[in-house]
């Protein structure tokens, strides 16, 4: 564990962390390290006075050292998930194991980190993630208490619409998609209202978020339903004056088409898009009312989805270089070979290690040694082609699967991937910095699961590291 000089950041107070490693010297350093961020820290030495202590308190964050005695790393990992599956856990250890890490994580860890190549100024930055994560995760979930009981409070106030609204919660609760939130709001409506026409319209769209979504019932004919989009599109020009279904003259009377109810579909106070309903008798008082809690239940759902995606992000983003991470190399590593092994296509990985990495952190600085990592990993992102995956593995070590590519079309990829690396310019006060990689080719065989793919290529980078770096090496 290497030191070095982090910017202290003010932590939230409660935030505890239990800290565990039978060496004396870790727990001196990490123990002052972290209670000079702000954190309340709870120092052991070994697994029984770990699980003591859990049973004890409750702890923000667990940094746990995978060997200690009287109990493991591993079981205390599934003790505190069991007993407060909401406390983040981070385990580190001296010794590197793939089967281990694996197993961490699939336990709930939320990191697995080596001694060897932890620096202080890296461990504040995953304790920074895994901390952001907890507090979206309970943000998130006290939308969705919030929620509920803004669901009992309007159950109460009109009990004949309680298994309604209980049925709109139900739908939209979740950690659901954008479409299937439109999908979910659009058959509440319709089936709770009698509509000749239902439409909606956001203000922006995206790869999985269509701008608009439109129902017409089968006796309305194509003119009205027609003249119904046009009168929304032109609504959503000039939506201002809808804000939160407020509309000048009342939400049940918009002088379109039709009668119509408008709302305005609503996200953390943001006008998400519009929804307006239509048909040729006018709405009552209890409709229109039903109407809004539909399209306010429709935005806390997409706040929901908001937050589920920044955790999602948080969990699968590397922090410095934006690239995905161990933990989401894996998720994807086991689903591809499957699906490799299920069509018969080839699959290939690339694992790179950037040459002598370590000198320029020590006769550089730490800040050099991140802008190499930054301009490697924006240099791999803009390289490969879209269907591949590019992630940090750790450290220096970066890795790029290969769909659909057989060994020998990986090798000339790997290559052209050296060839310019070697051309990256880091521009530094006093000088340029150039930098190499050594990467290492294997390609799935039969007989092989995704940990064989993992070691095949890893053997093949140590020996392009042996045979003299910045070359490629593999079957």
């Amino acid at each position: 564990m290497t030191p070095s000089s982090p910017r202290k950041v003010g932590k939230m107070a409660g935030e505890r962390i239990l800290l565990a490693d039978d060496d004396p010297r870790i727990l001196e350093v990490l123990t002052e390290f972290l209670e000079e961020q702000g954190y309340e820290v709870h120092a052991v030495r070994d697994g029984m006075q770990a699980l003591a202590a859990i049973n004890a308190r409750e702890f923000t964050l667990a940094l746990l050292d995978l060997q200690l005695p009287g109990l493991s790393g591993l079981e205390l990992l599934s003790r505190i998930k069991a007993r407060a599956p909401e406390t983040e856990v981070i385990l580190f250890t001296g010794h590197a194991g793939l089967e281990s890490a694996v197993q961490a994580l699939r336990l709930g860890a939320y990191d697995y980190l080596l001694k060897s190549d932890l620096l202080l100024a890296d461990l504040q930055a995953v304790i920074n993630r895994a901390l952001e994560r907890r507090r979206l995760a309970q943000t998130n979930f006290n939308l969705l208490e919030n929620l509920r009981q803004t669901q009992e409070e309007l159950a109460q106030r009109r009990t004949s619409e309680l298994q309604q609204i209980r049925r709109i919660g139900e739908t939209l609760a979740g950690p659901l998609t954008g479409v299937q939130i439109i999908q979910g709001m659009f058959s509440l409506i319709l089936e709770s209202l009698p509509l000749a026409v239902l439409g909606l319209e956001l203000t922006g769209g995206g790869e999985d978020l269509p701008r608009e979504a439109y129902r017409r019932h089968p006796g309305t004919d194509t003119a009205t339903f027609e003249a119904f989009r046009v009168w929304l599109k032109d609504r959503l020009d000039d939506w201002r004056p809808y804000l939160m279904g407020k509309a000048a003259q009342g939400p049940g009377n918009c002088q379109g088409p039709l009668p119509e109810m408008l709302e305005a579909l609503v996200e953390a106070g943001e006008v998400r898009g519009l929804v307006a309903a239509g048909r040729e008798t006018p709405f009552s008082p209890e409709e229109t009312e039903l109407f809004y809690i539909f399209t306010l239940q429709g935005g806390a759902a997409f706040k929901s989805l908001a937050l589920y995606e920044q955790v999602r992000s948080l969990a699968i983003r590397d922090g410095l270089t934006g690239l995905y991470n161990y933990r989401y190399f894996w998720e994807v590593l086991h689903r591809e070979v499957e699906l490799a092994r299920r069509y018969e296509h080839s699959l290939s990985l690339l694992f790179l290690d950037i040459d002598d990495f370590k000198q320029v952190n020590d006769t550089l600085g730490h800040q050099v040694g991140d802008m190499v990592l930054k301009a490697l990993g924006a240099y791999l992102q803009d390289a490969v082609r879209q269907a591949d995956l590019v992630c940090r593995y750790g450290g220096e070590e970066f890795v790029v699967l290969l769909s659909e590519t057989d060994s020998q079309e990986a090798k000339i990829s790997a290559e052209r991937l050296r060839q310019g690396i070697s051309q990256i310019t880091v521009n530094l006060p006093e000088k340029e910095l150039h930098f190499t990689v050594s990467i290492g080719v294997a390609q799935l065989e039969p007989g092989m699961d995704g940990d064989n793919l993992v070691k095949a290529a890893d053997h093949a980078l140590y020996q392009a590291k042996q045979t003299g770096k910045n070359r490629v090496c593999g079957s």
